[in-house]
């Protein structure tokens, strides 16, 4: 899950995908997903726009499950005061993202 910073991801995450691209590139080949939650109408979509192309860059190289995306918008009105999301027809949506992501997994390990 990822804030949107100016359009795109923050600095932290990027230089922490950056160092796991070195050596032994340990994304490599290993299933991601994006998530993105705002108070804005889009959900972070040009952050994940951003954060897709660095993960099929050639030294992180990390499948993503197309047409799952995540964009969360009007987060602040989706959540309680604690935090807890309470929006029915959002939870529905993750529970399906959820199961296709799981599915999509399971088939590609199941070679």
């Amino acid at each position: 899950m990822t804030p949107e910073y100016n359009y795109s991801i923050p600095g932290v995450l990027k230089n922490a995908i950056d160092w796991l691209s070195r050596g032994e590139k340990v994304l490599a080949g290993k299933p991601s997903w994006i998530v993105g939650a705002s108070m804005g109408t889009l959900g972070t979509v040009r952050a994940q726009e951003h954060l897709r192309d660095i993960l099929f860059s050639p030294g992180v190289s990390s499948p993503l499950l197309p047409g799952n995306e995540v964009y969360v918008g009007s987060v602040h009105e989706k959540i309680d005061d604690n935090g807890t999301l309470i929006h029915e027809p959002t939870i529905a949506f993750l529970d399906s993202v959820v199961d296709n992501f799981v599915a999509w997994y399971n088939k590609q390990h199941a070679k």
